[in-house]
C-alpha cells in the first residue's frame, strides 16, 4: 500500500495549489470525469431558457457515487449529470432504444434536496426534470430533429451539413442513440455569475458533504491506520475518460480475484473511500499532467510536493531548451561558439553535440534544486492486460539525491553519439545533430526490433529498461538487447540511411552501458567519446579499418558524382562474422577507387591504413574470430573523426575565402 499512501499523500499536498497551464485539475471526492454532450440552461425557477451540444471530447466532472462511478450495465445513475436515459422522464416517448432508468434517477436526486446539504442549483434541475419534458426542449431548439415517424433523428441522410450532435456522439453502423448523450446543468441565478454546475465549487462541496453523511460499511483503512468507511469498489478511467481498467477490484466473487486466499475481500486490504477516491484523483492528474505513454502503459515519476520530476522514459535529448541554451555546466565553453547576436546562424552538429550531456545535467540538478533534501520521489509504471484491470508493474520510492544520481549514471554509462534532426526557426530544411546522450526508449525499439516492433513488443521493453535508466549502476541492461542492437547496426541493407545512422549511435549506447556494468567487475571498462588511438584491441581496429576503408570509397564515388552503396557497406555484416578473411576482399575492392584519388592529387587513405595496422597485436590481425560490439565503437570513432576533419577543412577553406 506504500504506492496508494503516497498517492494520498500527493493528494493532500497538492490540492488547492494553483500550478497553471490547461492541466486536469484534482478530482474531488465523490466526483468523475466524463464527456458531456448537451449543455441545457436553466433559471432559479427550475424553467428551460435553452440548450448547446458541447464541443467534441468535453471533460467534465460530474458527482458521482460508489455505484455509478463503476458501472458499465444495469442502473446506476449519476447525482446530477446523466445520460438522457437517466435524466429524461419523456425518452421513451421519442423512441429511445435503451432502458429508461429515470425513476431511479429522479430519486435519488430528490433525497440529496431534502437533505441538510441541498443547493439551490441542484434543486432547480429537480424542478425541471419533473416536468418531463427534456426530449421536447432539445427538439423545439434544435439540438435533435424528428423523423417522419415522430421519433428522435437517428441517421442524417438530407443534404446540407448534419446538426452537431451528429459530430459528437458515438456512431453504430452510421447512427446514433440519442439517449447516450450525457446531459450537463448550467442554472442561471441573479447574481451569481458561475452558471456551471461542473465548475461550481459549491455544488461540488455539496455532493461531498452530504455522501460523507451518508451510512457506510465501516472498517480498518490500510493507509490511514484507523477505522473509517472503506470503499467496496474503486475508480477507473485513469488514464482517459473511457479507461474501464481498475488498479483495485474485489468485485468478483465468482472467480479468483481474492478467493482461494481469503474468504471476502476485506481480508486481503482495507481502504477508507475517501483515501481511494484521493488516491486514484492524484494518480489521474499525475498521468494526466507528466505522464508518459506508450499506448496503454503508463510511466509516472512525481514528488510528493507536486514540483515537477523528470521521467527516466522521456528522450533525454528533450530536455535541451534550444532557445534559452544553457551551457554553463560545459567545462570548456570555448568549445561552443555560441553567436548571441543570430542563434538561427548557429551550427549545432558542430558546437553543441559534444556537449549536449552536460547541458542535460545541468536542467536536471535544476530540478533537484528545487526539493527538499529528504522529499520523497515515487516512480512507477502501470499497464493493463485486459481492459477491465491494471497492474502496477514497476513501483520505486527515492530520496532526490539517490534519483537524480541515478539518471546522472545512466547519462554517463549510456551516452554516445546519436543522430538528431534540429528543426530551424529561418525556414531552412532540418539540420543533422550527433548530440553525445543515451538512445530514447523509442530509438532502443526500433533500432533492437525494427519492422517488427509491435505494441506487445514496446511495451515490454520499456518494462525492461526502466529499472535499467532509474535503478542505477548496478542495474545492467538486458544483453539479448545489446547483441540484437549490434546485429541490427551492422545489416545496413533494408534501412534508409538514417534509420542505420541511428541503429549504429543506438547499438554503441548499449555496449557502452553493458560493459561499464558488467556483472563481472573486472570486464567492466569506460570508452572515451573520442578517437582512441592508442587502443590497441582487435576488434577496435578492424571498427577503424573498417570506417577508413568506407571514407576512401565514398569520396572516390562523391568526387566522380556517383551515388551507390560502398563495399565497405555490403560487406559490413560479413565482416562482423569473419574480418580477416573479408577485409582482404575490401582491400582488394579498394584499390581502383585509391588509384582514382592518386591520379587527382588526393589523399589514398594509404598513411591511415598503415597506422592502423602497425597497432594491431600479435596474431590479432590475422584471427578470424566474430567482432563483438567493440568494433562498432571504434568504427563510429573513426567515422566522427573523418567528420570532424572535414568539416575543420571547409571551415578554414570558407575562412580563407571570406579573407581573401
Amino acid at each position: 500500500m506504500s504506492w496508494m499512501q503516497k498517492l494520498y499523500q500527493t493528494y493532500e499536498a497538492v490540492s488547492g495549489q494553483d500550478f497553471g497551464g490547461d492541466d486536469e485539475s484534482l478530482t474531488p471526492v465523490g466526483h468523475t470525469m466524463q464527456n458531456a454532450h448537451i449543455a441545457i440552461v436553466l433559471n432559479e425557477r427550475g424553467e428551460f431558457q435553452t440548450a448547446r451540444v458541447m464541443p467534441p471530447k468535453t471533460a467534465i466532472m460530474l458527482p458521482a457515487t460508489e455505484s455509478s462511478e463503476n458501472r458499465t450495465s444495469g442502473e446506476a445513475p449519476h447525482p446530477l449529470a446523466d445520460k438522457i436515459q437517466y435524466v429524461a422522464k419523456d425518452y421513451a416517448n421519442y423512441g429511445g432504444s435503451k432502458k429508461a432508468y429515470f425513476d431511479g434517477y429522479y430519486k435519488q436526486l430528490q433525497m440529496w434536496c431534502e437533505s441538510a446539504f441541498k443547493h439551490p442549483k441542484v434543486q432547480a434541475v429537480l424542478d425541471y426534470v419533473g416536468k418531463g419534458t427534456l426530449v421536447a426542449d432539445l427538439l423545439n431548439v434544435g439540438v435533435f430533429q424528428l423523423d417522419s415517424d415522430g421519433k428522435v433523428l437517428n441517421k442524417w441522410e438530407a443534404d446540407g451539413e448534419a446538426p452537431l450532435i451528429f459530430s459528437v456522439l458515438p456512431k453504430t453502423k452510421g447512427e446514433i442513440e440519442f439517449g447516450s448523450a450525457l446531459v450537463c446543468w448550467c442554472v442561471e441565478i441573479a447574481g451569481n455569475v458561475q452558471s456551471e454546475t461542473w465548475t461550481d465549487k459549491t455544488v461540488q462541496q455539496s455532493w461531498i458533504d452530504y455522501i460523507g453523511s451518508s451510512a457506510a460499511q465501516q472498517g480498518f483503512c490500510l493507509v490511514q491506520g484507523n477505522d473509517a468507511a472503506v470503499a467496496t469498489m474503486h475508480p477507473a478511467k485513469l488514464r482517459h475518460t473511457g479507461d474501464k481498467a481498475k488498479l483495485i477490484s474485489s468485485n468478483d466473487t465468482a472467480g479468483y480475484t481474492f478467493r482461494g486466499r481469503f474468504e471476502t475481500a476485506e481480508e486481503a486490504a482495507s481502504v477508507s473511500a475517501e483515501v481511494s477516491a484521493k488516491a486514484h484523483s492524484a494518480l489521474r492528474w499525475l498521468i494526466s499532467r507528466q505522464g508518459i505513454r506508450n499506448g496503454d502503459q503508463v510511466t509516472v515519476a512525481w514528488a510528493i510536493s507536486g514540483k515537477e520530476i523528470p521521467s527516466p522514459m522521456k528522450d533525454a535529448f528533450d530536455e535541451i531548451d534550444w532557445d534559452n541554451l544553457d551551457t554553463s555546466a560545459v567545462e570548456n565553453e570555448a568549445e561552443i561558439d555560441m553567436p548571441s547576436e543570430d542563434k538561427s546562424s548557429i551550427d549545432w552538429s558542430v558546437n553543441i553535440g559534444r556537449q549536449a550531456a552536460a547541458i542535460i545535467k545541468k536542467k536536471l540538478h535544476g530540478y533537484r534544486a528545487d526539493l527538499k533534501e529528504n522529499e520523497q520521489i515515487s516512480l512507477l509504471m502501470l499497464d493493463s492486460a485486459t481492459p477491465g484491470r491494471m497492474a502496477l508493474t514497476y513501483y520505486q520510492e527515492f530520496l532526490p539525491a539517490d534519483y537524480f544520481a541515478n539518471l546522472d549514471v545512466w547519462l554517463d554509462d549510456f551516452s554516445w553519439y546519436q543522430r538528431h534532426s534540429i528543426d530551424r526557426s529561418n525556414g531552412k530544411k532540418p539540420e543533422t545533430l550527433w548530440a553525445v546522450v543515451p538512445p530514447s526508449p523509442f530509438a532502443i525499439g526500433h533500432a533492437v526490433y525494427g519492422k517488427f516492433l509491435s505494441d506487445t513488443l514496446k511495451k515490454q521493453l520499456y518494462a525492461r529498461l526502466l529499472p535499467v535508466i532509474a535503478g542505477g549502476k548496478n542495474v545492467p541492461i538486458p544483453f539479448d538487447l545489446v547483441q540484437q542492437s549490434f546485429q541490427a547496426a551492422c545489416n545496413p541493407n533494408g534501412y534508409e540511411p538514417w534509420e542505420w545512422q541511428r541503429n549504429i549511435g543506438v547499438a554503441c549506447a548499449l555496449y557502452k552501458g553493458w560493459r561499464a556494468r558488467h556483472s563481472d567487475s573486472s570486464q567492466r571498462r569506460t570508452y572515451d567519446m573520442s578517437l582512441d588511438t592508442q587502443n590497441r584491441s582487435r576488434d577496435y581496429l578492424y571498427g577503424r579499418l573498417l570506417a577508413v576503408a568506407e571514407n576512401i570509397e565514398s569520396y572516390a564515388l562523391y568526387l566522380a558524382e556517383e551515388k551507390r552503396a560502398t563495399t565497405a557497406e555490403r560487406y559490413m555484416q560479413r565482416f562482423a562474422e569473419h574480418p580477416f578473411a573479408t577485409w582482404r576482399n575490401i582491400e582488394l575492392a579498394l584499390r581502383p577507387y585509391q588509384d582514382r584519388l592518386h591520379s587527382r592529387g588526393k589523399d589514398t587513405g594509404m598513411q591511415a591504413i598503415g597506422e592502423i595496422m602497425e597497432l594491431f597485436q600479435h596474431d590479432d590481425f590475422t584471427c578470424d574470430n566474430k567482432l563483438s560490439g567493440e568494433f562498432l565503437l571504434g568504427y563510429h570513432c573513426q567515422k566522427m573523426e573523418l567528420t570532424r576533419q572535414i568539416a575543420e577543412r571547409k571551415a578554414a577553406k570558407q575562412q580563407q575565402t571570406e579573407t581573401n
